[in-house]
């Protein structure tokens, strides 16, 4: 085992990083964590210790495959790599020196070697331009229809499995099942004996793909009382939206903040999220006269 007080630095950066180096630290934890816990009881409290371990690695190693799902090249994905990668890093880490364990692969990333804040990105021409978009407008003209009847017949059974559709297919997709659960509370009659009714299978489609949804919005929420208020809300709307207070809402914007450092490209010229965070509950946003940027009023 070495004596190393933190994980080693990698040679390469996020973008280097793929799907098969998420599935072989996948693959790593779940036995060495199967493993920790067939060692004892399940009653005691090491394999209690064990399952826990293994459901917070489970929630970190679903985090790290989400900017893979949607990988766009965009620095902002990349950071996300980068920010999830390595916090499994510092989970795996415990096991540096085991056999099986990546020395060369295991590493610490950085986002980049430039950030987005430097680099000139105009990120609508890069999603019009990128093959993901060309690949995704042809598929979605010849075959949206079809794709769309497979999502909403197909079995849900995690929220990742849920998460490529678009959220108006989630959202029919719980809608829907949701309606044909409720018929099971129907009484059966010669009327009604050919009545679609819900199965198990199709509760748990209900749950994991509105946990999808939940997921979704919570993640992007606190981009959208950003986007709320440098477009002119104030504080106390955009909490009333939410049924939230101001105070809040703050605390929500500066931590999304903290994960997002980026949240502007290099171009921008508005307000700075300190400067959101000191107005007042009531107070706006306003472009200056001549000014291409916007101050507190």
């Amino acid at each position: 085992m070495t004596d190393a007080t933190l994980p080693a630095e990698a040679p390469f950066t996020a973008a280097d990083l793929t799907e098969a180096d998420v599935d072989a630290l996948s693959a790593f934890l779940e036995a060495r964590l199967r493993e920790l816990q067939d060692c004892h009881d399940a009653g005691s409290p090491e394999a209690r210790a064990a399952r826990a371990l293994r459901t917070a690695a489970d929630a970190q190693l679903d985090d790290l495959r989400l900017p893979f799902r949607y990988d766009d090249g965009e620095p902002e994905r990349i950071q996300e790599k980068a920010r999830a990668w390595n916090r499994v890093i510092f989970t795996v880490w415990a096991w540096q020196g085991t056999e099986g364990y990546d020395e060369g692969r295991w590493r610490l990333v950085s986002h980049a070697t430039t950030s987005a804040r430097d680099s000139e990105f105009d990120p609508t021409t890069h999603v019009l331009n990128s093959p993901a978009y060309a690949e995704w407008k042809r598929r979605a003209g010849q075959e949206g229809d079809a794709m769309r009847e497979e999502f909403l017949g197909r079995e849900i059974r995690r929220p990742d499995e849920a998460d490529e559709a678009p959220l108006s297919w989630r959202a029919t997709k719980v809608v829907v099942y949701a309606s044909v659960l409720a018929n099971n509370g129907l009484p059966r009659t010669p009327q009604n004996e050919n009545l679609w009714r819900g199965t198990a299978a199709d509760a748990r489609s209900v749950l994991a793909t509105g946990e999808s949804i939940r997921r979704e919005i919570l993640a992007s929420r606190g981009r959208h009382i950003h986007q709320a208020l440098t477009l002119g809300s104030t504080w106390a709307e955009a909490a009333e939206a939410l049924g939230r207070t101001p105070d809040e809402m703050r605390a929500e914007l500066r931590y999304y903040a903290d994960e997002h450092p980026d949240l502007y490209h290099g171009a921008d010229q508005r307000v700075p999220v300190a400067a959101l965070i000191e107005l007042g509950d009531h107070q706006p946003v306003t472009a200056k006269q001549g000014d291409k940027g916007m101050a507190p009023r």
